[in-house]
């Protein structure tokens, strides 16, 4: 498993019963608040980059807008969370 994945499980865990109408903003703040669970990992600099790639990932489904053509070609390459 990557750290990508498992940043991706840890996601997934924590907001499976978040409401589907939840606000993106409200959603972002509450994802970004789960990196702190997991404070080694994120120290590192391929721990942030595969904590925003897991983040935007998740994000993504929910209206979120990739900033760079990069990061929206990485979105659609690897769906590491399940339809709701």
């Amino acid at each position: 498993m990557t750290w990508r994945e498992t940043w991706a499980a840890g996601i997934h865990a924590e907001t499976k019963d978040l409401p589907d109408d939840m606000p993106l903003a409200d959603r972002i703040k509450f994802v970004d608040g789960l990196k702190h669970k997991w404070p080694g990992a994120y120290n590192t600099s391929w721990g942030k980059k595969s904590w925003q790639a897991a983040r935007r990932d998740y994000l993504v489904k929910f209206g979120y807008q990739p900033k760079t053509k990069k990061a929206q070609a990485a979105c659609q390459t690897l769906p590491l969370f399940p339809e709701s």
